[in-house]
């Protein structure tokens, strides 16, 4: 990269990390990159007063003429892609900020900075417990703050998002008593008091944004849908294909996996439907293994079997913790989710998180059957979640030399790839038994329907009864249908991620793993960054094999 452009990468991404430092440093927002310097701001929140976010606008679109300009700069294939995905990571930005503008009605925005961040504030790396308790004691300071604004710019909710927030609201609120008696055990006088000052204002702020939610109205969520969608797959994601063609994919891969369910209902069992029999299978006795444990052993196996393969040492063996989902995250997180390390720092911990046990309502019936889901998929799910899905790839991002690609992630990408994980369990020989391919073949069901569901409904191709009876058919209830359907819409592009992007990957190896092994074919793919698919697959057209000295 010339040294204009990678000056201006450089301002780009310390710019983003100042105004945005939870956003930055977490993977719970897609659409903003993981700006490394965000590191150096642990004590700071990133601030949402409405007059702000039109300034950020108007700077981000600023950064896109500049690196536009650059364009003309740049002679090298390499550096053309890394100024492409520089702009693609702005229209990112923009269209979550300017068109969505879900900081407009997405109080779950609000509180995920608020306590993704005072979690931050307590257990990334610090040089001292002197400086941790500094970094909580700001970022306390500025939650009160950070929550006005959301009372402040929110006039109207969407209903998922309303019963979503109550309940992330008493999550929070737990939450922070939990972490205040911890802190509050270990510090005295002045400190002490100081301390349980800002964890009352804390609690109080949530209060107030909780009385504000009882008053604000409730709307249907389709009147907040954003028609994003062809902009995010043509201007976000550099996407070449459109709508019409990724709709026919995910109706073909639809069809595909109901008719390999057929044929190992016919094989296991042609008595049963094969809802039944996925239903009924449990690879172990729930109460002989412990959840937690069951994926921490399977992490294991899965790294020595992709030691095997040929897949990295250094990347596979980094640390990984498998634990329960934090409790102000559980009302937002899916039941089973991936949190990277924001760093390449020794110190910092990527996770694993599952929710083992459920609040609310038929909390016995809920959580069996949740339990069963995980002992039944624990293969797919650590896959996806670990090795060689995200943990695996995000490890291997956090290393690379390569400044813009090091902090970039695409959603197409990392969704992608973690499904093709996934169908890399078969491919390479891991998953074997007729039942295990039954819950793989689910699973991949699902995809395809998210996927249809995401571009049906936006296009028209498909009504909300049709979304609805899809996620039916994969094992649902009415109820639950609905819900997923409602979130998926507010969010249009991102549950395609899935199905297309493990489509794609599966095309390149078809088409360019021909000219190498396995090995050289998936270090040639990750190492080149989350790019988009028309680029990778000019990368490999360019590929030559190394010589052998």
């Amino acid at each position: 990269m010339t040294d204009s452009a990678a000056k201006s990468a450089d301002r780009y991404f310390g710019y983003l990390a100042r105004c945005f430092p939870v956003m930055c440093a977490s993977d719970e927002f897609h659409f903003l990159p993981r700006a490394q310097a965000a590191a150096e701001y642990y004590d700071r929140l990133d601030n949402l007063d409405s007059q702000v976010i039109e300034k950020r606008i108007t700077k981000l679109k600023a950064f896109q003429d500049e690196f536009s300009r650059l364009t003309d700069q740049v002679d090298n294939f390499e550096d053309r892609i890394d100024i492409e995905l520089l702009q693609a990571n702005i229209s990112g930005i923009l269209i979550e900020f300017e068109q969505k503008r879900s900081w407009q009605y997405n109080p779950l925005l609000y509180l995920k900075i608020a306590f993704i961040g005072l979690d931050h504030a307590l257990n990334k790396p610090a040089a001292s417990q002197a400086e941790c308790l500094d970094r909580v004691m700001s970022r306390l300071a500025a939650i009160p703050g950070l929550l006005r604004q959301a009372t402040e710019n929110i006039n109207s909710i969407p209903q998922t998002y309303h019963q979503a927030c109550r309940s992330m609201l008493m999550d929070c609120g737990q939450y922070l008593a939990q972490i205040g008696n911890e802190l509050l055990a270990v510090q005295a006088g002045k400190t002490a008091d100081m301390l349980s000052t800002q964890l009352n204002r804390t609690a109080a702020a949530l209060k107030t944004m909780g009385d504000h939610l009882s008053i604000v109205s409730v709307e249907p969520d389709g009147r907040f849908a954003a028609a994003t969608l062809s902009e995010t797959l043509r201007n976000h994601f550099l996407n070449m294909r459109n709508v019409a063609d990724i709709y026919l994919l995910a109706v073909e891969d639809w069809q595909k996996n109901l008719d390999q369910l057929e044929k190992l209902r016919l094989k296991i069992d042609p008595a049963a439907t094969w809802q039944e029999l996925y239903h009924n299978y449990l690879p172990f006795e729930i109460d002989d293994d412990d959840t937690i444990s069951l994926y921490r052993q399977e992490i294991g196996r899965l790294r020595h079997f992709f030691s095997q393969q040929g897949f990295s040492p250094a990347d596979l063996d980094r640390p990984v913790e498998v634990a329960e989902t934090p409790l102000y995250l559980k009302s937002v997180r899916g039941a089973a989710s991936f949190a990277a390390a924001f760093t390449a720092d020794g110190r910092e911990k990527s996770y694993f998180y599952i929710t083992t046990h459920l609040a609310g309502s038929s909390t016995d019936r809920a959580g069996s059957l949740l339990r069963k889901r995980f002992h039944r998929e624990f293969k797919m799910l650590t896959a996806h979640e670990t090795i060689p899905g995200h943990h695996f790839l995000d490890s291997i991002r956090c290393r690379l030399k390569n400044p813009v690609r090091r902090q970039i992630e695409s959603p197409l990408y990392y969704e992608g790839w973690a499904s093709y994980a996934e169908f890399l369990l078969i491919d390479a020989g891991y998953v074997h038994s007729p039942m295990d391919l039954l819950v793989d073949y689910k699973r991949r069901l699902w995809r395809s329907a998210r996927c249809q569901v995401d571009v049906g409904l936006t296009t028209g191709k498909i009504k909300m009864l049709d979304a609805i009876h899809l996620l039916k058919v994969c094992g649902f209830s009415t109820e639950e249908s609905q819900r997923q359907v409602d979130r998926f819409r507010l969010n249009p592009g991102y549950q395609l991620c899935y199905s297309l992007g493990c489509h794609e990957f599966k095309q390149l190896k078809t088409s360019c793993g021909r000219k190498m092994n396995g090995k050289d074919f998936h270090t040639f793919l990750l190492e080149g960054g989350e790019l988009p698919f028309h680029l990778i697959k000019e990368r490999f057209d360019n590929y030559s094999a190394p010589r052998n000295v």
